[in-house]
């Protein structure tokens, strides 16, 4: 077929026309190879010109389409429609970013910004002639919720998924319903029992047609995928099997044990934040007289940050202990005190009814605790900096706010469930901003503490939001996945297992060696980082092939390659920062010439030398921040693939400083400036 590319250059006002000479970018895309019509519009985002985008495709019999306007991270989806519209694939488009990457980046240069432009165009030109159709995968999906922890989040979840009309398997590793609410005594701030919360929530549920719950019992396995999950239980050595067609996990959190902390383990008198519970909710506390309540144990320093909720719990429990006897001394020893919005009321009239004393002691987190001999007491002492002295008290009780972590279930269902978690064993959701309540792996949610620590109120709230999040695909029947996805060429495949093993979200099957492997495409997320590690080049990702890209590599080093540094971005993290940097009109040479995939697990080797080869000045791969990545470790293969590239080049003999990385997140533009400014000062550019 002969390819027919339409570009449409947008002047977006001032935004690209007020810097880049748009008709000049236009003249010089009428003039490329495979392009039959070129022209400017002044929005083309607007209905009005999108209208015209369609008429242009049917009066040119255009079959391929460039857009270069502003990033496709928020506006690729409404030219997909155009074009779908006019009757074209929607993949046969190709987004160029000529305002973040040009025009507000390079706004002091004028014509160095309109040459940039113009190879960006080239660029696109170039992919777009070898873009192929593809096809969104539309699943359909039942209505059954599997939950996995029966706490707070998971009862709530249970509850609102139920209500909506679907039914539930809530399942919980313990014997009962409720999970660290059933060692808790009141909750803050509203002072409510904890064990009337836990009844009230079991009671409904029991009484719910809709809600059937497995105790003693936990996830075993996990096949399938959205829609079409097969799952297996485990419950005191039976098993059980049940389809689902989504899943959210609630697994809670942990406490963790300041072992050999400010003297925890030594005296018994020094207990946690939830032991104190525990003995306020069976009344087993005793009187006691006098109780320091030391704040930020295991927290706040260089493995984690703040807990989040300790500062309300101590706070609690501090006016649970002056309830209990109204003369004890209460000290709460604080670095400083993390409360939000209405807690914050609840904070000071306790402090101020209940004559609770603050102590600020230093950063460096020096309190001193040891025996006196008396009858078990102790004597502690810190280093006051309000006051500027050292101050020292004789309590008889205490009580350590310590930091949390995940349940200890996590490590195990990350990889049941192909999902991210921290080091901290909390589960890592798709995007904080994006998708908060989402894994990247469609059609698992997530919500309480799981995910981090967090008060009640935000748990119920985080449980709601997880509920609704997995009804409204049970509600439409069905989700519609992007066609981005795997391709095996079977005949170059040697069925080395090697992509399914590379594959984190279990989406390429491998039976052995006598036959290649399949594609499951419900499952692919499209990376492309088994494409990248395939030894033979068997691989390809519909709309990022090999091809495509090594295309995007030739067009941009055709001219003056020795000045242009190509950067991968993926488009998740790296784009985003590259966008705020254009937001923010952080300005950089002109050097870089951006190639966007979607993750760096995509960048293969060959990309890099191609590059290389062609005299690039330099090659940037920028992806998402560490220990985070969209697609759970696309950035660790990424960076691996590097360290082996640049070993295999340094033993030829050939210079490896040209090839730098960078891990952004998507906030991160200052850093991607910081880096381009680094690397053209480095390798003496000066554009």
């Amino acid at each position: 077929m002969n390819v027919r590319v339409g570009v449409f250059v947008c002047n977006c006002g001032t935004n690209i026309g007020g810097v880049v000479n748009v008709a000049d970018v236009v003249e010089y895309a009428s003039q490329l190879d495979g392009v039959a019509f070129a022209e400017e519009g002044k929005w083309i985002c607007s209905v009005d010109y999108l209208s015209k985008i369609k008429e242009s495709i049917a009066e040119h019999k255009l079959n391929r389409v460039v857009v270069a306007c502003c990033t496709p991270r928020t506006h690729e989806p409404t030219f997909k429609s155009t074009i779908k519209e006019a009757g074209l694939n929607p993949y046969l488009l190709e987004f160029v970013s000529i305002r973040e990457q040009s025009s507000w980046v390079h706004k002091s240069n004028p014509k160095l910004a309109t040459e940039k432009a113009k190879d960006l165009v080239k660029m696109g030109v170039a992919k777009a002639i070898l873009l192929e159709p593809g096809e969104d995968i539309r699943i359909s999906v039942g209505k059954n919720c599997l939950i996995i922890g029966g706490g707070l989040a998971g009862m709530t979840a249970a509850l609102a998924v139920a209500d909506q009309g679907f039914k539930v398997d809530l399942i919980e590793k313990n014997s009962k319903l409720g999970g660290i609410l059933n060692k808790l005594d009141t909750l803050a701030p509203f002072d409510i029992d904890a064990g009337e919360i836990v009844n009230d929530k079991i009671g409904k549920i029991t009484k719910h047609d809709n809600i059937k719950v497995h105790t003693n019992t936990e996830l075993e396995d996990v096949k399938g995928h959205i829609g079409n999950y097969k799952v297996k239980l485990g419950n005191n050595g039976n098993t059980e099997e049940l389809e689902a067609s989504t899943i959210i996990a609630a697994t809670g959190m942990n406490e963790i044990e300041p072992q050999g902390l400010i003297g925890y383990g030594k005296f018994p008198n020094i207990i946690t934040q939830l032991q104190l519970d525990e003995k306020l909710r069976s009344k087993s506390l005793g009187k006691v007289k006098n109780v320091a309540i030391i704040n930020c144990v295991n927290s706040r320093n260089e493995e984690r940050g703040c807990c989040n909720i300790g500062c309300l719990v101590a706070i609690k429990n501090a006016v649970t202990i002056k309830e209990l006897n109204k003369d004890a001394k209460v000290h709460i020893f604080y670095r400083d005190i993390n409360i939000e919005g209405e807690d914050v009321n609840y904070f000071k009239e306790a402090v101020r009814k209940y004559d609770i004393k603050l102590i600020r002691y230093p950063d460096d987190g020096k309190i001193e605790v040891f025996g006196n001999g008396k009858n078990g007491a102790l004597t502690l002492k810190t280093y006051d900096i309000l006051i500027g002295k050292e101050f020292k008290i004789n309590p008889d009780l205490v009580v350590l706010t310590t930091g949390f972590q995940g349940d200890s279930t996590v490590e195990k269902l990350r990889g049941l469930l192909k999902v991210s978690a921290n080091p901290d064993g909390f589960f890592q959701e798709a995007h904080i901003k994006l998708r908060p309540l989402d894994f990247a792996n469609d059609g698992i949610y997530l919500c309480g503490c799981a995910r981090n620590p967090k008060s009640i109120r935000e748990t119920i709230e985080e449980s709601l939001g997880a509920a609704m999040r997995a009804g409204i695909p049970m509600k439409k029947g069905y989700v519609e996945a992007e066609g981005i996805v795997a391709d095996i060429n079977k005949e170059l495949c040697n069925s080395c297992g090697l992509c399914a093993k590379t594959c984190e979200f279990g989406a390429i099957e491998f039976v052995d060696k006598t036959q290649p492997p399949n594609v499951i495409k419900a499952l692919c997320k499209g990376c492309g980082t088994c494409a990248a590690e395939c030894p033979n080049d068997a691989i390809d990702i519909v709309h990022y092939t090999n091809e495509q890209i090594l295309a995007q590599v030739d067009a941009a080093l055709e001219e003056r390659p020795e000045t242009k540094i190509i950067a991968f971005c993926c488009h998740w993290c790296a784009l985003g920062a590259v966008d705020i940097a254009g937001v923010s009109r952080f300005e950089y040479p002109t050097n870089i010439q951006i190639i966007r995939v979607m993750c760096s697990g995509r960048v293969d080797a060959k990309f890099i030398e191609r590059a290389l080869e062609l005299n690039a000045a330099g090659v940037l791969v920028a992806g998402c921040e560490f220990p985070t990545c969209h697609y759970i470790n696309g950035n660790d293969k990424c960076k691996d693939r590097i360290e082996r590239l640049k070993k295999k080049l340094s033993k030829k003999n050939i210079d490896t400083s040209k090839i730098w990385d960078v891990w952004l997140s998507a906030a991160d533009g200052p850093k991607f400036v910081a880096t381009v400014k680094n690397m053209v000062e480095e390798l003496k550019l000066g554009r």
